[in-house]
């Protein structure tokens, strides 16, 4: 239960209050609550009753939990939509309710990690003291006095680089921190958290040890992060997970819990960008040419015509926006996001890109004669069939003429310093990569265009590029992306996957072990440094999918077999007779069946995470199984009675892919012939079969 009338969390609700309207306060109260209960829930399920919480009495007594194995747990929002927020409140929430430390570590960028420290000691009251690596060598004795005293609480903002986290750490051993209650917030926890030697671990050498980064954060075995706090709940926060779900069950950062986010209903999504498949529909999105990046980085030193539209476009769109909602009251103006390429080499030239046509258009906004002229014009009337309220084409341009020269382009990475982002109050053009990919928040934001392409994309970290994403509904009728037609399908495609996957762990997040995770062509969930290749596995559309190994151990064998015939004779009674031909079942019949059989499946095939699996694929074929039915020969690979391929020939399986749900197959097995097998003592076994649908999405999970 629940301490929520504290006054450090009244406190840090009235410190975002100007920012936010009623309903918007009301949504940070809604999300910390719904963070803080969880954690004080793991805390005494995991860690010790009777400590924290409203009517928790501090921290006191041994551990009876092992070093290294608190609890972990997920937030799960969406991009843009607010987790710093949430973080803050759910820290005064938490110092309400007995908690007194909180560690948050984040992005090892110097501007972000400031940014999170003035965000933090603006919006937490007075008494909360907030630390970060200017003061963990000078300020241990205050800091012991305010946690001796009761009367406060602390704060740590570390960065993910290996110099602050030591730092940090030994902060926390200098101050006795492991006599206290603590939070510890991972920012973008599937960052630079996550083990990225785990593949060589499991290809490789077993013995090769963890990234140095995932030690300093989770090895209880040195002195970590985790190591120095023992009364603590680990809990990621980031809007794109995959990396964290498909970690193996026993990863230090694979979540107990998970919390889904909601953002308020001034956020705006994937779902207003690119959730129709025929983008030229939706009046946000600008189809460029699919080549477009070929030309901007080809020998030609011309400018695409992407480029110039979306410069046109947001000239425009940022005078029409003044007209209605006055310039920007922080003196930073309206900006253009410009994201091209990691290279700072490719930057650098678009920005001298991006100057040069802005020369050129100098003259267009006084003169009717001038080359560019209609091109202004036809930019005007795509704004204005967006927003058709705008003023007219001639009192943009007079407006754009008059602040014309107060415009900056500014290049955005790491090279950049916070002194060199000098904005312009009127119009700014931003050309950036990675760091415009997480945790910048780029305010008055219009124009987003984007042409970034890599072979093979990463799910997370596209997504997070999606800077147009946030609290935007105010200037929504000036917004557009320009992109090609392949990087919005890309966009699409991974909207659609963070959306199945936040539904399915909506439904499951109390059960399952494995969260799958639908990936598409020449997209990858995450970077596969961080995956184990002995757990990790891709469900195919259009393939069988079956265990290399049955279960034919007599006579548990002929139990299973007896209880799926009584279960088919129920479901199916002509099974016998029309089992190739197929009857429509629920999936929850389906499951039902599965659950009673017993394989012993090494390859993609798992008991367990095949019921899983069909739990997913239910969110894209809500009509059921085909759950079909007949007997059949096999000889075993080996003595443990391998099957080296499916039961289903070529033809069958494509004509079951064809449909439109998965096919459920049923085999009565004896094995024939080829290596004996020791256990086998001819009586059949069941032997089950899942074809998945051509157009059902591919699925990656881990089985461990």
């Amino acid at each position: 239960m629940l301490n929520l009338q504290g006054q450090n969390f009244k406190e840090a609700l009235d410190a975002i209050e100007p920012k936010l309207n009623e309903a918007g306060r009301e949504e940070a109260r809604k999300n910390a609550a719904q963070i803080v209960s969880a954690v004080v829930k793991t805390y005494e399920e995991k860690i010790k009753v009777g400590e924290v919480g409203k009517d928790g009495n501090w921290p006191s007594g041994e551990l009876s939990l092992t070093v290294g194995s608190s609890p972990t747990g997920l937030v799960y929002g969406r991009i843009q939509s607010g987790k710093t927020r949430a973080m803050i409140t759910s820290a005064a929430l938490a110092f309400d309710n007995k908690f007194q430390i909180i560690v948050v570590v984040t992005s090892n960028n110097n501007r972000l990690v400031d940014q999170t420290h003035r965000d933090f000691q603006n919006g937490l009251p007075g008494s909360i003291r907030v630390y970060s690596k200017a003061h963990f060598r000078q300020e241990v004795e205050q800091a012991k006095q305010i946690l001796t005293s009761g009367n406060g609480g602390i704060v740590i903002i570390c960065s993910k680089g290996t110099t602050r986290l030591n730092q940090a750490i030994e902060f926390l051993r200098n101050i006795d921190a492991k006599e206290y209650s603590a939070i510890i917030f991972d920012d973008e926890g599937d960052q630079a958290t996550l083990d990225t030697n785990t593949l060589r671990r499991s290809t490789r050498n077993p013995l090769i040890p963890p990234s140095r980064i995932h030690q300093l954060i989770h090895d209880p075995a040195i002195h970590s992060l985790r190591e120095a706090l023992p009364r603590h709940v680990f809990v990621s926060v980031t809007g794109t997970p995959s990396g964290i779900v498909l970690q193996n069950i026993d990863n230090k950062s694979r979540p107990s819990f998970i919390e889904l986010l909601e953002p308020g209903k001034d956020y705006v999504g994937g779902e207003i960008f690119f959730s129709t498949v025929v983008p030229a529909t939706n009046k946000l999105v600008s189809l460029i040419n699919e080549n477009e990046r070929i030309e901007l980085f080809g020998g030609n030193q011309g400018v695409p015509d992407g480029l110039k539209k979306s410069i046109r476009f947001f000239l425009l769109a940022a005078v029409a926006a003044s007209d209605k909602l006055k310039w920007p009251d922080d003196g930073a103006g309206y900006k253009l996001l410009c994201h091209p390429s990691v290279k700072t080499s490719d930057q650098e030239k678009v920005a001298g890109l991006v100057r040069k046509y802005l020369v050129e258009l100098t003259g267009a906004f006084t003169n009717a004669q001038h080359h560019l002229y209609n091109d202004l014009r036809a930019s005007y009337d795509s704004l204005k069939q967006q927003t058709p309220g705008i003023p007219s084409f001639e009192s943009l341009l007079a407006t754009i003429s008059r602040n014309f020269n107060s415009r900056e382009v500014l290049l955005l990475n790491k090279n950049t310093t916070s002194d060199e982002l000098n904005y312009s109050k009127y119009f700014n053009f931003l050309i950036g990569g990675n760091i415009l990919g997480r945790g910048l928040a780029i305010k008055n934001l219009l124009v987003t265009y984007y042409v970034r392409e890599a072979k093979v994309t990463q799910m997370d970290t596209m997504y997070q590029h999606a800077r147009m994403f946030g609290y935007r509904k105010i200037t929504l009728p000036y917004t557009r992306v320009f992109l090609p037609p392949q990087l919005y399908e890309r966009f699409r495609q991974i909207f659609i996957s963070d959306e199945d996957l936040r539904k399915f762990i909506e439904k499951h997040k109390g059960s399952p072990e494995s969260f799958p995770v639908r990936i598409a062509k020449d997209i990858r969930a995450t970077r596969k440094c961080v995956l184990d290749a002995r757990n990790v596995d891709i469900l195919i559309p259009g393939k069988q999918i079956y265990p290399n190994y049955p279960f034919s151990k007599a006579p548990t064998a002929g139990t299973i077999t007896a209880k799926v015939h009584k279960k088919l004779e129920a479901l199916f009674p002509e099974y016998k007779t029309k089992g190739r031909e197929g009857k429509k079942i629920s999936t929850d019949e389906a499951k039902k069946l599965l659950s009673l059989i017993k394989t012993n499946g090494t390859n993609v095939w798992n008991d367990k995470k095949i019921l899983i699996i069909l739990s997913y694929l239910s969110q894209q074929f809500n009509d059921g199984v085909i759950l079909k039915y007949r007997k059949a020969n096999r000889a075993a690979g080996d003595e443990k009675g391998l099957l080296y391929q499916g039961v289903l020939f070529g033809g069958v399986v494509t004509q079951d892919a064809s449909g439109n749900r998965p096919v459920l197959w049923l085999f009565d097995m004896k094995f024939v012939g080829g290596t004996t097998v020791t256990d086998w003592d001819g009586r059949e076994f069941i032997y089950p079969t899942l074809v998945l649908p051509e157009k059902a999405h591919s699925v990656v999970f881990n089985k461990s």
